[in-house]
Parts: C-alpha cells; sequence; structure tokens
C-alpha cells in the first residue's frame, strides 16, 4: 500500500514546525499562547525529534502549567487560549498534553495533567467527559469527542475502567442518535441520558454534524470511531468495534465534503484504525478507501513550506499542521497493518 507519501507529508510538516521556530526563544516571546504548541509534543516524537518535543513539553511546563491545568500567559480569567474552541472544550488541549508528556515519560508532566482531567472532566455516573468541570449540584452537558478523547488518555494512563465506561457512553450516544434522525449524529447528552436537540443556531456546529450539508466539523464523529476500535483491540469486545462502524456508516452517508475537508482528519484515522480492525475483506477495503481519500486531500493541501492551513492565522496554521502530520502518520501506520 502506498502510504510512504503520507509519511514524508508527516515529516515536512514536522521539519516545518521546527523552521518556523516553536522551540526558539525568539518566536515564543511573540507566540505566547498554548495553542501554538500542545499538539507539537505529539507530532515531534512521532517523527523520533525527541529533544525538540521534551523542549516544547518543558517550555508547556514552565508557562502555561498550573495545578495539572495548562492556561496560555495573559489571558482573561476564564478563557484558556485565544482559539474559543479550546476554551469551550477545555479539557482538549489538557488531554493532548498528558498523552504526549506520557509516550515521552514526563511524568512530572503527565501525571499532574492525568489528575486534574479524570478528576474535573469524568462524569462519574453516565460515564463520559463533560464539556465543563462536572458539577454535583448543577446541570452537566457529557460530549462526544471529549468522551472519546478522555477515553483514549484513559487507555494511555492504563485505566482500563474508565476507558470502558467512555465506550459504553459512545454506545448510548449512537443508540439513541440511531432511533432518531438517520441523517443528524447529535453530539451532547444532559445527566439524564437525553440527547440535546435543541440549541441555538450559533451553536449547531458543534452540537450535531448533519449528513445531509457539507463542511460540517466531522472530526467530531471521527474521533470516536478510532477509540472505539483501539479500545476493541484492548479488549476483544466486539460491540466497541461495531459501534465504530455504525459511526463510519453515518458519515460514508454523508456529503461528499467529508473527502475534502481538513477538519475530516480524524474520520481518516478512524477508518484506517477500524480497515486494521476488521477481517471482513469488503470491509476493510471500504474502510481503506475512505482512509485513502480523505489523507490524499490532506495531503493534497501541504504547502511548499510544509503546513496545512497558510491562508489562516498562524495559530490555526501551525495547530492543524502539527495535529495533521500526527493523523498522516496514524493512517499510514493503521493501513500498513490493515
Amino acid at each position: 500500500m502506498a502510504t510512504d507519501k503520507y509519511l514524508t507529508a508527516s515529516q515536512k510538516a514536522v521539519d516545518c514546525l521546527v523552521k518556523t521556530g516553536i522551540c526558539r526563544p525568539d518566536f515564543r516571546k511573540e507566540h505566547t499562547d498554548v495553542a501554538f504548541y500542545f499538539k507539537s509534543v505529539t507530532s515531534l516524537l512521532l517523527a523520533g525529534k525527541h529533544k525538540e518535543a521534551n523542549n516544547v513539553l518543558d517550555h508547556i511546563r514552565d508557562t502555561c502549567m498550573k495545578d495539572g491545568d495548562f492556561i496560555s500567559p495573559g489571558v482573561e480569567v476564564g478563557q484558556k487560549s485565544a482559539n474559543g474552541a479550546y476554551n469551550e472544550f477545555w479539557a482538549y488541549a489538557n488531554g493532548w498534553i498528558a498523552m504526549g508528556a506520557m509516550r515521552l515519560q514526563r511524568f512530572d508532566v503527565a501525571y499532574p495533567a492525568y489528575r486534574y482531567i479524570q478528576e474535573k472532566f469524568f462524569h462519574p455516573a453516565l460515564g463520559g467527559a463533560t464539556v465543563k468541570p462536572y458539577s454535583k449540584t448543577e446541570p452537566n452537558i457529557v460530549e462526544v469527542l471529549s468522551t472519546a478523547h478522555l477515553g483514549m488518555v484513559f487507555m494511555t494512563f492504563g485505566d482500563l475502567d474508565k476507558a470502558l465506561k467512555c465506550g459504553e457512553t459512545l454506545k448510548l450516544f449512537t443508540k439513541l442518535n440511531k432511533e432518531g434522525d438517520p441523517n443528524t449524529f447529535y453530539l451532547r447528552m444532559d445527566d439524564k441520558e437525553k440527547l440535546v436537540t435543541d440549541f441555538p443556531a450559533e451553536a449547531a456546529a458543534i452540537c450535531a454534524v448533519k449528513a445531509t450539508e457539507p463542511n460540517q466539523l466531522y472530526f467530531f464523529v471521527g474521533y470516536p470511531i478510532a477509540f472505539l476500535a483501539k479500545l476493541y483491540a484492548a479488549t476483544g469486545n466486539e460491540s466497541f468495534r461495531d459501534c465504530a462502524e455504525d459511526i463510519l456508516d453515518f458519515c460514508m452517508r454523508c456529503d461528499e465534503s467529508i473527502y475534502s475537508f481538513n477538519f475530516s482528519h480524524k474520520v481518516g484515522w478512524g477508518a484506517a484504525c477500524l480497515a486494521a480492525a476488521v477481517s471482513n475483506t469488503d470491509k476493510k477495503e471500504k474502510y481503506i478507501q475512505v482512509a485513502t481519500k480523505i489523507a490524499d486531500h490532506l495531503v493534497s493541501l501541504q504547502s511548499d513550506r510544509g503546513s496545512f492551513l497558510d491562508s489562516g492565522p498562524e495559530m490555526d496554521n501551525l495547530d492543524q499542521t502539527a495535529e495533521i502530520s500526527v493523523w498522516l502518520r496514524e493512517i499510514a501506520t493503521e493501513l500498513d497493518r490493515a
């Protein structure tokens, strides 16, 4: 399978991050937001740049870390980053940092980060991850992407019991969505296990994925596919793999833009993970096609310098360059196993 081009593009992206200056003091003086850095730890590590990965993690620890949380210096109280998505999904950056630190065996960062996430964002009754810190007295909202992300954190740190609970929550999300509108996957649930289907129009993009509309935020449903495939690998419980396939089936019913949108990267990763997890030849080939179509499009977006979103703000560009470099490498790894 021709996966070398994905590895080449991934390496080019990592080289771009280093050349841009994420390890240099002069760059950091002007670029203080944690969004410039938190995905780069894993990106650099997977590319074999351990010295640089440790350097970036040291910078995050020294400038952003407090009591296991990570907040950009100088931001307003209650904010994490100038990127509003990381304020809404507070634990997302934390999870990237925790897993990157764990893979580096940087336990000085990994375990404080892990304790903060699991104490603040794990819903003890539903088993998923809350958008905001869990409250015993106020209503909570459990969300799909956060649940998959926290579940992956739990597996990385060896807490399979909590990872299983996240998997069961994603199975519940999928079951409830299948019982409703087949062209909509709702992403949020309340304390009473009821899908949140009523929300302001301006919040629609982060509350539901619409199969009939183009350019949805497909990563919301992509991450659960990958996590559930990995949870199946860890447990042998086929219900998790079946759930991942149900979600990918929804993705394959989505508008064709799912194959030509940079925010489909996690769907490509999830499809590659499923391709490696199934034995049925027809399914395997179908999932390989999904992964390669998305990965090929991602490669086509890469600029000469190696970045992926040169048309956007530099913070978003470097953030997505680091992330896409990770998924292209992971897609190549999974497809080589498929």
